[in-house]
């Protein structure tokens, strides 16, 4: 309270110097061209926009307090455990978290304005959750208490140690092979192809990053196609972010009609409610539709919003900044990409889940960067190659300790780079969803949405979607899965959950990983993708529900 007290103190001071050197007949260039305005004229509109931008300023500081003072007497109550009565009431607990985890997604929309970064917001809130929950447990005055707590972490720690242990290796993937060039070749690809035409740009990496998403999966090849964007579109930063909300849609879309491209659609692969035919059968045409509507609106868009260009004839192209593409770019292409295929076909051959094949996946682009023959292949510098291998017989090898500074041959060095606070922040997510979860809210959520939409599978589904853009998809599909049990395989309510769970979370940046790792690779906005991105997402996911009825009227 005292920091906004002074803050709004030194708001009131500048608004005084403002409307002083307004009165003294000084030029201001406060007009929204960035024009000077004369003296004498529209002095009192100024006065009225400093004022106003005071009553801003306090009301987002306000709510900053009020959020995070929420958090912590959330933790403070369940630290002590008291009262006993809040804790102990199911109603007041899920009234609770429900409002403390709007209160998380509130702040996380005014990320940019109330200056909390959402990583730190959703790690306090879901920390604040648990804590709560658990007193409600009395793991320290009762043994089947302390044991059904456990139970119920233990549930949410396995999705959230999934999660990372295969973003990490799949993250660290793509970094090395952008660290040693690899993608220097679809971007001279791209380069060439496209002309210097931007518009062009996004129906190729996205129609790419659909097909790629259903061979992979959505998470993995959002990660490859921002990297390929960030290459092909450095300088301008709004058509990476509008082309980088259509890949998002895209990968979420590609990964509805393959068992393996989306989490939701493995859930009920692995629980026997879909099979691999049926779903490539009935989900491709949707899921294409789902993501060329917004194509066509967003590309609109795009051309509207940039300046009008021509197609440059072969010799402006060739003096472009087209990176050179050597050997050891292709090689490392061709083992990265070929590893992260391996990840689909270990798991349909072995069963094993997606992060031990993405693990290994790390390990054998690692090994292979780092033996003697690639540093000669990509002309590494002498002085940072590992020696090992050329050491004579008899010689000692040099330990650990010479290489404490990474080499740039090295995959340590693009560790590095990895971002991770998108990483934290949907670990957050994944922890407050599971404490959303085991306090019975989602279930009477799930149960609440049966009662509205009565026995129709389109408006239960379609629900189930948009909810998916809030909250994680994963939970909810899993209260489907309860819900419909006595449902035979591949019957439509299996497949309009799949195509729903999987589009509708495009409709927020927060409703998919695919969306939380553009905002991590990109920096988008959650109000930036709100405005430009949701309408188009959500056209795109009401084109799949409409075209996979129209191919049950006709083929069913």
């Amino acid at each position: 309270a005292m920091t906004v007290a002074r803050e709004v103190q030194v708001e009131e001071m500048m608004n005084e110097v403002v409307a002083s050197s307004s009165e003294s007949g000084d030029y201001s260039a406060d007009s929204s061209d960035g024009s000077a305005t004369e003296p004498g004229k529209d002095r009192e509109p100024s006065k009225r926009r400093c004022c106003g931008f005071g009553v801003g300023f306090v009301a987002r500081r306000a709510f900053k307090v009020f959020g995070i003072t929420v958090i912590a007497i959330t933790f403070a109550v369940g630290l002590i455990g008291w009262p006993l009565v809040a804790i102990d009431s199911q109603m007041f607990k899920e009234n609770l978290l429900s409002v403390l985890f709007l209160i998380a997604l509130l702040l996380v929309i005014l990320e940019d304005h109330v200056g909390v970064n959402k990583a730190a917001v959703m790690l306090m809130v879901s920390a604040a959750m648990w804590t709560f929950l658990a007193a409600g447990f009395h793991p320290h005055a009762s043994e089947q208490g302390n044991q059904e707590m456990h139970a119920e972490m233990d549930k949410s720690l396995e999705e959230v140690g999934r999660l990372i242990l295969f973003l990490l290796p799949a993250m660290a993937v793509v970094e090395s092979i952008d660290h040693f060039g690899g993608f220097s070749v679809v971007t001279r690809f791209l380069m060439t192809s496209t002309g210097g035409r931007q518009e062009l740009l996004m129906p190729m990496l996205s129609l790419f990053c659909f097909f790629l998403s259903a061979v992979i999966d959505n998470l993995t090849a959002t990660i490859v196609v921002l990297k390929l964007l960030r290459h092909c579109a450095a300088n301008d930063r709004h058509v990476r972010h509008t082309i980088g909300g259509m890949v998002v849609i895209a990968a979420n879309a590609g990964g509805v009609w393959s068992p393996v491209g989306d989490v939701t659609t493995t859930m009920l692969w692995l629980a026997g409610n879909i099979s691999v035919g049926a779903t490539i059968k009935w989900l491709f045409f949707p899921s294409f539709a789902a993501c060329v509507v917004p194509l066509f609106g967003l590309w609109l868009q795009l051309r509207k919003c940039s300046t009008p260009t021509t197609e440059m004839p072969s010799e402006e192209v060739a003096q472009q900044h087209i990176p050179e593409v050597r050997k050891a770019n292709v090689l490392v292409l061709i083992v990265g990409i070929s590893c992260i295929l391996m990840v689909p076909v270990l798991k349909m051959i072995t069963g094993l889940p997606p992060y031990m094949g993405m693990l290994l996946a790390l390990g054998v682009l690692w090994f292979v960067t780092d033996t003697a023959w690639f540093h000669k292949l990509a002309q590494v510098p002498f002085e940072h190659r590992y020696h090992d291998e050329e050491i004579q017989i008899g010689t000692r090898p040099r330990t650990p300790a010479a290489f404490a500074q990474d080499p740039p041959g090295s995959v340590v060095e693009a560790l590095h780079s990895m971002d991770l606070t998108g990483l934290l922040f949907f670990v957050g997510v994944l922890l407050a969803v599971g404490a959303l979860d085991t306090s019975g809210i989602l279930d009477d959520y799930a149960e609440l949405l049966r009662k509205l939409c009565g026995n129709s599978p389109v408006a239960i589904c379609s629900l189930l979607g948009i909810s998916s853009a809030v909250v994680d998809n994963v939970p909810l599909v899993q209260a489907a899965i309860d819900m419909f049990e006595d449902k035979p395989m591949d019957d439509p309510i299996w497949q309009l959950t799949a195509l729903a769970a999987g589009t509708g979370g495009s409709i927020l940046s927060v409703g998919s990983i695919a969306g939380v790792t553009l905002m991590s690779m990109e920096g988008v906005g959650y109000i930036w993708f709100v405005k430009n991105i949701s309408i188009w997402a959500l056209l795109g996911f009401a084109a799949g529900i409409v075209t996979y009825q129209i191919e049950l009227v006709l083929f069913a």
